[in-house]
């Protein structure tokens, strides 16, 4: 409770529970980012390469939602 309330400005335990394992899941995601662009740089380039070619083709149009004649 400590954590929910000095970090988390009084939320619930649920509450900080939740919020704790999204970080905790967080951070094992970057670790994991991390470990393999250090131990395949050549899968890790070919990822990356791969992720802008997506981007390239998904991209769409950007749209204004206030525009009324859009």
């Amino acid at each position: 409770m400590q954590v929910a309330t000095e970090d988390y400005g009084g939320v619930t335990a649920d509450e900080a529970l939740a919020r704790l394992l999204d970080e905790h899941w967080e951070t094992k995601c970057i670790a994991a980012v991390a470990r393999y662009r250090a131990e395949d740089p050549e899968g890790w380039a070919e990822y990356v390469q791969d992720a802008d070619r997506q981007d390239m083709t998904l991209s769409a149009a950007v749209s204004d939602p206030w525009d009324e004649t859009a």
